[in-house]
């Protein structure tokens, strides 16, 4: 039995590293977003002295802590700065993922069981996008697995796992605290010592300690304004939505969003699949596995997190995909005969309508993010010709893609004046109103360790006339119009 559960574990293994790393050079995303992260990286690099602020929150108008970037640090250096290395950092997360499920289903279900939540979490088309690509959110299911494991562990080692994660994971997306407020209550429920407490709080101070020494020097800046955000909302809450509303919204989203990959699939399951699906999990669940931990945290975090006034994406809840994973494997396992009649034909239901989007976004698309910016950027280089030159990108383009290959350039942009400018723009031509306009200065990466990457001076206003001597298309719609300063 041994040897069949090693090599099933094998077999698992060798699945989710061909389902995460193939072809992951051709498909990762490297958008606005993902470039800002690597440029901060580089910063890393370059300086050789480590930030201390993180990624910016969607919501609320503050930045989670530096933790991250920590971890992109030598995945981007190993890759020799190309920026699909942190990318397959993401992926070996999502296989570590892949991992830990296989061996809690095991233990909990038996092989079957340990094969089930493992293969839904590693052939989930929605699983497998945030898995695939470099972004804060993505390797959250990592630790939110580990938080489940830790549950078996009754002493102050099982306290010091929980304060670590909650430390990893506040620096990460502060919404998936809710699985760790989730996993730390049923741990009260042991009648924990004090010192148990202390070495958790210990735990997640280690582990959360750059975000607090921002913090310290900035007068609790971040601090003040998750403390707003969560006394307020933020600028975009949905303030008319009734908490029913939004629990019914939030239900919805965990049911179509994580268990049918609604926004990932290229065929939608059908609705009346989706609602058995959801009636499974939410009340079959319990009643028939007795799996009253896994529903406590679907129904404890759909309650919790409906107390945000916002409109959520999947990625919020991404906390959930290994609960989901072996809340799966549980009905297939435990349940009635009939209950489990049902789970196996919803699994394989869900394996023949996953193949159409996995063929899709393994083999089908062919990213252009990274050809685009790359030709983008050895365009400017060899029209400067060795001059000096600034970059700036005309209103609805951004272009932090473009300069971070021209950061890795032997003629970067500079952040003073110079005559020379270069101006991208998608879609069409670079408009002959950027000749004249005063907002001319007041585009670039978004994020205060990075402003010598501007490529530009950082002004708001820029009143002198430029003249625009060549306007051509470069790479996939891209256009690189060639300015000088009138004097």
């Amino acid at each position: 039995m041994n040897k069949l559960k090693y090599l099933l574990f094998a077999l698992v293994l060798s699945i989710s590293t061909f389902t995460h790393l193939y072809r992951i050079d051709k498909t990762f995303i490297f958008h606005n977003d993902e470039a800002r992260d690597v440029l901060i990286v580089k910063k890393m690099i370059d300086t050789g002295r480590p930030i201390l602020l993180g990624p910016q929150t969607s919501v609320g108008n503050m930045y989670l802590g530096p933790l991250y970037y920590y971890l992109m640090l030598p995945a981007l250096l190993l890759a020799k700065m190309n920026p699909v290395g942190p990318a397959i950092m993401a992926a070996i997360f999502a296989m570590g993922t892949t991992a830990l499920l296989y061996i809690i289903g095991t233990k909990k279900y038996g092989i079957v069981g340990g094969l089930v939540a493992a293969l839904f979490y590693s052939l989930s088309p929605v699983m497998l996008h945030y898995s695939r690509s470099s972004w804060n959110p993505n390797i959250v299911p990592f630790f939110a697995t580990i938080l489940i494991l830790s549950l078996d562990i009754r002493n102050k080692w099982g306290w010091l796992i929980l304060g670590l994660c909650a430390g990893i994971i506040f620096q990460l997306h502060y919404v998936a605290l809710i699985m760790v407020g989730l996993v730390g209550l049923l741990k009260l429920k042991d009648k924990p010592k004090l010192l148990d407490l202390m070495v958790g709080i210990l735990g997640f101070m280690i582990s959360s300690m750059p975000f607090w020494l921002f913090e310290f020097r900035h007068n609790f800046v971040n601090s003040q304004a998750f403390l707003t955000f969560l006394r307020e909302g933020s600028q975009n809450s949905v303030l008319n939505s009734s908490y029913l509303s939004r629990f019914t919204s939030n239900l919805s989203l965990t049911v179509k969003g994580v268990v049918g990959s609604s926004s990932i699939a290229i065929v939608q399951m059908s609705t009346i699949i989706l609602i058995i699906a959801g009636i499974f999990l939410f009340v079959f669940l319990p009643i028939f596995t007795k799996e009253y931990i896994l529903w406590y945290f679907l129904i404890g975090s759909v309650l919790t997190v409906s107390f945000l006034k916002e409109h959520l994406n999947v990625h919020y809840i991404s906390f959930l995909f290994p609960v989901v994973s072996l809340a799966i494997a549980s009905l297939s396992t435990k349940g009635p005969k009939l209950i489990r009649l049902f789970s196996w034909i919803f699994i394989i239901f869900s394996v023949w309508w996953s193949i159409p989007s996995i063929i899709y976004n393994l083999q089908t698309i062919d990213s252009i993010q990274v050809k685009r910016s790359v030709a983008t950027a050895n365009y400017i280089v060899s029209e400067a010709a060795g001059r000096k030159y600034n970059i700036v990108s005309t209103p609805g383009t951004y272009s932090t893609t473009i300069e971070y290959f021209l950061s890795l350039s032997n003629n970067p942009p500079t952040t003073n004046y110079e005559e020379l400018i270069f101006d991208i723009c998608e879609g069409s031509p670079c408009p002959l109103s950027d000749e004249t306009t005063v907002l001319f200065y007041t585009t670039g990466p978004t994020h205060p360790s990075i402003s010598e990457y501007l490529g530009h001076p950082a002004v708001n206003e820029f009143k002198t006339i430029r003249t625009i001597i060549k306007n051509e298309p470069v790479s996939y719609g891209t256009w690189v119009a060639t300015m000088t300063i009138d004097h």
